[in-house]
């Protein structure tokens, strides 16, 4: 007899803003959740929400999916208000209900990191996810020893979540690129001909 394998379903989305995103959302689809179920997902990482802690849970019943059948797990920016990028990046993630063991908004164990809201882990008991949004380098790379920080600060969280024997999987916005092409274009020429000599007849 085979054994069945049952797949966890991970989306992963920048959405720059989660109140334009849910707005659109709510638009065509009606709910978060009815959303979510059109895309069969298990788990949704959202990055750069840029939502604060009043706000998600003055707002919970529109921007979140039915409360019955998902958990939702937010890391808003705790940077002082006075600070440039108060109320930027954030992190969420949704996870149908029961599917979590555990979540943690502070995984970095760094607080100048931590309070940034760019990383939120969550114990899904198979494996452990971290939905992050990494700083990205910034003008002239003024933002590189932060990054590198950051990175640092995730790989020493992954190896203690490996340590206790969980698997790792880490999502999100990670301004990484291996290659040119893996680089946001603004725009990008497509040869008709040549996606047509290729297609399968």
């Amino acid at each position: 007899m085979e054994q069945s394998t049952v797949q966890t379903v991970v989306l992963s989305w920048n959405v720059a803003g989660w109140k334009t995103a849910c707005d659109g959302i709510v638009q065509n689809h009606g709910t978060v959740g009815a959303w979510l179920e059109r895309h069969r997902a298990d788990v949704l990482c959202l990055q750069e929400t840029k939502v604060q802690n009043k706000w998600v849970s003055d707002n919970y019943l529109q921007i979140a999916p039915s409360a019955i059948e998902w958990d939702s797990f937010w890391c808003p920016c705790r940077l002082a208000a006075s600070t440039k990028r108060s109320g930027m990046n954030g992190v969420a993630t949704f996870a149908r209900k029961g599917a979590t063991l555990s979540a943690d908004c502070r995984p970095l164990q760094d607080e100048s990191l931590d309070r940034e809201g760019r990383c939120v882990k969550t114990d899904h008991g198979d494996f452990v996810l971290f939905n992050c949004y990494v700083p990205n380098s910034g003008s002239g790379c003024k933002q590189l020893p932060l990054k590198l920080k950051f990175l640092r600060a995730l790989r020493h969280a992954m190896d203690r979540a490996k340590a206790r024997g969980k698997h790792v999987v880490v999502c999100g916005d990670l301004n990484l690129r291996a290659r040119e092409q893996d680089c946001y274009w603004a725009w990008r020429a497509v040869s008709i001909e040549a996606m047509l000599s290729t297609a399968p007849t």
